[in-house]
Order: C-alpha cells, then sequence, then structure tokens
C-alpha cells in the first residue's frame, strides 16, 4: 500500500500545505478539498522526482498519479475543507473523460444523514421550516453537485452511502469500514480502509512438487484439499494472505472507543490539532500530539502514524520540532508537511519515498 498525503493542515490552507488529504494507491482519495487541483500537482511532481532517483517496483507498477486515475473518493464528513474540490475534478471529467466515466462513474462515498445539518441549514436560510422535505443522502448531494458544476453529473458520478459499522467492498482485495466519530453530532466517520491479498508460498510449491499450472489455481479457489502427485494439498499450505490495514481518525480527537476500532492498524492517519491542550479554543475536543502517541504505543501492528490536521497557528518547524522531541515506540511518527509518500507493507518497515524540498 502507497500513501501519497496531499494536504495535512486544519481548516485553512497555507500557501505551502493544503487542507487533509491523501491517495492511497493511486486510486482511493481520502477526502477532496478546494485547493485539491494545486496540491495534486504539487504532490505529482514529488512522485516523478521519487520515480526519477531510485527504481520502486510498486511505485513503477502504479504509474504517475492523475485524476483520471482515481475511482473513489471518500469522505468522512461535509465540512467544506473535506469536499470543496469535488466540483474542479468533476468539471474535468465533463470535460476529458466523459465516455470512459459514463461506463465506469466516479464513486464518491458519503456518510450516511451526512447531508442532514446541510439540508436543514439551507432550510434556515430560504425560511424553510419543513423538515419533512429532507431528502435522502445519494439524491441531496446529486442536486448539490449539479448546482456546483452547472449540469448534471449523474452520468458520471455515482454516489454510495456508507452506513456506522457498515463494511463495504471497494474493489477487488479493497474494503472499507465505517465508525462514527465525535466530531459532529451524526454524520461523522471514521475509516479503517483494508487491502488484502492472497500470494503464493513459491518454495513451498516447488518443495511439494506443485506444478505451476492451472494446478495452482483450483487449490487457491477450492475450499478443501485437492490431490496432488499422490497427497493431499490445502490452500493454506501454499498460500498465505498478506493484509495491510489503514485506519483514519476522519477529524476527531483521542477517543477509546475509536481506538477499539483502530486495534489492528499498520498505518494510522489521526487528527491531532493541538501541540498542547487548550480550554475553549475549538467548539470539538481535539487531541494533543502527546495524547495521541499515548494511545498509539497501545497498538501491537502499527508501524506508521502520520499525525495531521494541525492548526494555521503553527508553524511547519514548530510541527517538526515536536514530533522529533516524541517517544516513537516501535513505529514511525510521519511529519505530514516533510514526507508526502509511504509505503506500508505489515511484513516490512514502512519506507518514507519522498519528502518535500522545505
Amino acid at each position: 500500500m502507497i500513501i501519497g498525503l496531499i494536504g495535512s493542515r486544519g481548516t485553512v490552507p497555507t500557501a505551502e500545505v493544503a487542507t487533509v488529504s491523501f491517495l492511497v494507491d493511486n486510486r482511493f482519495l481520502f477526502e477532496c478539498p478546494s485547493e485539491i487541483v494545486q496540491a495534486f500537482h504539487k504532490f505529482q511532481q514529488s512522485w516523478i522526482e521519487k520515480s526519477r532517483s531510485k527504481a520502486n517496483s510498486q511505485l513503477i507498477a502504479l504509474g504517475k498519479p492523475t485524476f483520471g486515475k482515481i475511482t473513489h473518493i471518500i469522505l468522512s464528513h461535509l465540512h467544506f475543507d473535506h469536499w470543496g474540490g469535488l466540483a474542479h475534478i468533476i468539471h474535468r471529467i465533463m470535460l476529458l473523460e466523459k465516455e470512459k466515466r459514463t461506463d465506469k462513474p466516479l464513486i464518491i462515498i458519503i456518510p450516511k444523514d451526512s447531508t442532514v445539518p446541510f439540508q436543514i441549514r439551507m432550510k434556515k436560510s430560504f425560511n424553510d421550516t419543513n423538515m419533512d422535505s429532507i431528502l435522502p443522502d445519494d439524491e441531496f448531494f446529486y442536486r448539490l453537485l449539479t448546482i456546483e458544476v452547472g449540469e448534471t453529473v449523474r452520468a458520471v458520478v455515482q454516489i454510495k452511502i456508507i452506513k456506522n459499522g457498515e463494511e463495504i467492498e471497494l474493489d477487488s482485495g479493497y474494503t472499507l469500514s465505517a465508525q462514527k466519530n465525535n466530531h459532529l453530532l451524526f454524520g461523522s466517520f471514521a475509516y479503517k480502509f483494508e487491502f488484502k491479498i492472497t500470494k503464493l508460498k513459491v518454495e513451498k510449491a516447488k518443495e511439494l512438487g506443485i506444478p505451476f499450472n492451472r494446478t495452482l489455481k483450483q487449490i487457491e479457489k477450492s475450499k478443501s484439499s485437492i490431490r496432488v502427485g499422490g497427497r493431499k494439498i490445502s490452500r493454506s499450505d501454499i498460500f498465505f494472505e498478506n493484509k495491510t490495514i489503514m485506519c483514519y481518525s476522519g477529524d476527531t480527537h483521542v477517543d477509546l472507543e475509536l481506538f477499539k476500532f483502530f486495534s489492528d492498524c499498520h498505518i494510522l492517519i489521526h487528527e491531532s490539532t493541538y501541540l498542547t491542550q487548550e480550554e475553549g479554543y475549538h467548539l470539538d475536543s481535539h487531541s494533543d500530539i502527546k495524547s495521541l502517541i499515548f494511545e498509539a504505543n497501545k497498538l501491537s501492528n502499527l508501524k506508521v502514524l502520520i499525525p495531521i490536521h494541525f492548526s494555521i497557528r503553527y508553524t511547519d518547524n514548530e510541527i517538526s520540532d515536536c514530533i522529533s522531541d516524541l517517544k516513537k515506540g516501535s513505529y514511525h511518527v510521519i511529519n505530514p508537511v516533510n514526507d508526502l509518500i509511504v509505503q506500508i507493507d505489515p511484513k516490512s518497515s514502512a519506507t518514507i519515498l519522498s519528502r518535500s524540498n522545505k
């Protein structure tokens, strides 16, 4: 799994760092801030520089990240700094990819009830008190995007609603699970994103004398043992599953219930707005980095921790100094301002594939 950090700031971007957005395996975009086009261009340049400087088979296989490769956009909630760039991407689809996306539309995933606060605010703005006319989430979001883009988007965009506690299959090997967080009263989720791939134990297969032909596929697909060369071979004898789990808090403080949801993750992307706790600054109870580190130390499978969503009150150097001073345990603590591309495999250490030039 390769994760590209497009932005890590909180609420308001700076000239150098966009608000939170990250791309997984060049296909799954989490969050879509209004400055996504500019931030994505910077991310592309970092990817190109890395590809030129040192060969990496997975990086090469994925190819340069482009908007055209994105198959899913996953939103944690509908605050503007998390969805405001959707119109830019959909405009591009309308101009350059309409035929392609008609056959395979861009899938936008939003939490159940995430549009309800939006609809209530709109009704109040227009002095409409009829709460019985609240639309289903997908219908309202289709209409909202149509207004933003200027024409209907239904032919090229598919909106999917995910429910609290639900797990959905995004594509072959990729699944997404949702868990309510405490950022909003409702319609705001944390996510667990899993990639599972079946791999062959090559040396074991050779040792057992299994021919490298259709027999391998038969063993992989069979739930029972298959007789090969006079012996019974089961799937687990020559295959193993390699699962990588990324968790994303979706803007919320250190919540013990949420950390139960994160218990088996290999990489954690978590909001950490404050460097120290300050009462009354924000409506939410955001976490300081030290509290986050304390809970992260309990996650036995954790390989990488990426604190994000920093307040604009802190400079990049202050963030860097704070992270470098922290006890890191057995995992990497990645500075999201400087480290832009991270490769993670649960069987090995994480690799920082690209750093910014700052």
